[in-house]
This record gives structure tokens, sequence and C-alpha cells, in this order.
């Protein structure tokens, strides 16, 4: 009987390499995914704590602000608009808005305004506060939308300053007097502090408008016509308050209002495919991707819109918000949205220590 020599395979066949190969790509693919969906992941929530922190540490300076509101004879809130243009097409349509009030002030605060002088002098001290947000300075309309937020106080009768509530104060540009106010934060791409009336309703909604039951974006605690109503719907006054008699008349609620959106963001904005006509509800974009969901608010030049649903290319909107107008924005214009704070502040109408 012959004997037969069985030869043992060495290595693999072609078919075997080609499956080897095609699983370890697809593990590898697999794990380039899952590391760049956590490396997201990781960067929002990151950019998330930054952007609520920023936002938080503001509010509480509003806050405190608000709290320490004065309702006495020497007490004023002044809130009100001005437009300015983003896009230098030559029309003023991104309304801006500026806060100025007379607060309280700790022991600590008023020595820090009135260094060098005796505490003992003042029995109580006033002081006056502006909030403004002023456009960027940049030399594209992508850069000017992202505005800074400033602040600043001066003692009540200091006659070395000019008051914050004097006309000349924003001058005809919009801006404060020098050294006036000084930067909070910057990023800024919306602020606005909205007042509740003793008749509004806001069990639905804090809803603007010139009705007993509605809230109003402007307020004048002395009734002096103060807020400019041409140059911005905004500036209305609220419906059927009554005439200041010795004391300013405040709100009793605010609800106040922050978008950030820093100047590394925008790079991650998307922007129109196509022109935008003012008759245009549904825009074309770059990426879909990159806008908010349903209910959010974009930036187009100086046009605010409201967000109704989002594609893959394409967003549909409602056109002029914000006391906006509709305008034509050509292909590539930005984008442009912002991550949202809101705090809403009770007025203390009750205070037993008001100077009347």
């Amino acid at each position: 009987m012959s004997a037969r020599t069985h030869t043992g395979r060495a290595g693999f066949t072609l078919v075997e390499l080609l499956l080897a190969v095609g699983l370890f790509s697809i593990l590898i693919v697999a794990l380039l995914r899952l590391v760049d969906t956590s490396l997201t992941i990781w960067g929002r929530t990151d950019e998330s704590r930054e952007l609520s922190e920023m936002g938080g540490a503001v509010m509480d300076m509003l806050a405190a602000d608000v709290h320490a509101l004065e309702g006495g004879k020497r007490g004023d809130l002044l809130a009100d608009w001005r437009l300015f243009d983003l896009d230098r097409d030559g029309v003023e349509g991104a309304p801006v808005q500026r806060l100025r009030l007379v607060r309280q002030l700790g022991a600590a605060e008023l020595q820090r305004l009135n260094e060098g002088a005796a505490l003992e002098t003042f029995e109580r001290g006033l002081a006056e506060v502006g909030w403004a947000l002023l456009p960027g300075t940049g030399d594209t309309p992508d850069e000017r939308a992202i505005g800074t937020l400033v602040r600043g106080n001066r003692l009540l009768g200091d006659a070395d300053t000019l008051s914050f509530f004097d006309p000349g104060f924003f001058g005809p540009s919009g801006k404060p007097v020098p050294g006036s106010l000084y930067e909070i934060t910057g990023g800024v791409l919306w602020f606005n502090a909205w007042f509740a009336s003793q008749t509004s309703i806001l069990h639905e909604g804090w809803k603007l408008g010139d009705g007993l039951a509605h809230c109003a974006a402007s307020w004048d605690a002395w009734n002096h016509a103060r807020p400019d109503t041409e140059r911005s719907v905004f500036n209305l006054p609220p419906g059927g308050m009554p005439q200041a008699k010795d004391v300013p008349l405040l709100p009793r609620r605010i609800r106040l209002e922050l978008e950030f959106e820093r100047p590394r963001d925008l790079r991650f904005r998307t922007r129109l495919a196509s022109a935008a006509n003012v008759e245009d509800s549904t825009l074309l974009v770059r990426d879909g991707r990159r806008l908010p969901a349903a209910g959010g608010m974009i930036l187009v030049g100086d046009e605010w819109m409201e967000v109704l649903s989002v594609g893959e290319n394409r967003v549909a909107v409602t056109r002029a918000r914000r006391a906006t107008r509709a305008t034509t924005h050509p292909a590539e214009a930005l984008v442009h949205h912002g991550w949202r704070v809101v705090r809403e502040i009770p007025v203390d109408m009750t205070r037993e220590d008001w100077d009347l």
C-alpha cells in the first residue's frame, strides 16, 4: 500500500486576507466615529458650561441692580431702544436696548464709589446704573453683529460726571460718554429687558403689546416720554400706565434675556446658499444641521427671523422678528444664532425704607 503525504497550509488565502482587512477597516471606522462623537459631546458640554457660567454671572449682576431699585422720590428707571446699521447699507435696522436705573448702595459699594470720603457723611447712598449693548466694531457684518455688554455706575448727584439719564449721555452715534460704562462681557448677540406692569397677565407667557394685559419692552418711571417711539416700536409705553406723582412707577416684574455668540463660534455657522428676497419664507443654506431647532431665532444682516422648521439645506422662517424689517440678503450671508439665558426678577414694591 502506497503512503500519501499530507502537506499543511502555510498562511491565509487571498479571500481570507481581504475579509480580515475589511473587518479591520470597519472596526477602525467605528472606533473613529465613537471618538469623534465623544469629542463632540465633550466639546458641547464644555461650551455649555462656559456659556452657562458667563450668562449666570451677568444675570447675577443685573438681578442685583433690579433687587436694589430705589422706589422713593429720587428713584428712576428708564429703558429704551436705539437702532444701529450693522450691515452698513445706510439703513439703521438692528434694535439695541439701553437700561438705566437708580439703585440703593451698600456700605462697601458706597465706599468703592466714593473713596477718600468719610462714610458717615452719607446717611444713605444712591447710585445711577447704566447698562447697554454696543454693536461690535469689526470690519465685517459678521463681526459687528456680536456686541459688547457694558455697565457703569455713578453716585446720584455727582456734579463731576454727566448723569446717565441726561439726553446727551448717549451721543448721536449711540455710544455713551467715554469712560462712563465698562465692558462686562463680549460675545453678546442679543439683550433685552421686558417689563410687567400691574395689569400685565403673565400666566400664559410674556406677550408684548400696548394692551393692559401685555408687557412692555421699554419703561419710563416718570412718564416723561423719554423713549423715542419714532425710532423703534419697542419704545412704545405700556398700556394703561398711570401718571407718576411723588414717586416713580416701577414694574412689578422684569424679564431679562441674553443670547451669546462668541467670535470663535462664527466658524461653525452656516451661510445662505443663495440670495434671499423680502418675500421669501424659506431660505436655502449651506448646512441646515448648523441651525437651531424650530422656535429658535436667527440673525441675517440686520434682520431677526424665527425658525419654523429645518431641513438638510433649507430653513422655513418667520421674517422680521424682534422689531426688525424684512430685507434682501445676498448669498453667503452668515446666519447667526446664540446660546440663550433668561431670568425673571420680581421688583420689591413694599420696601419700608424708601425715602419718601
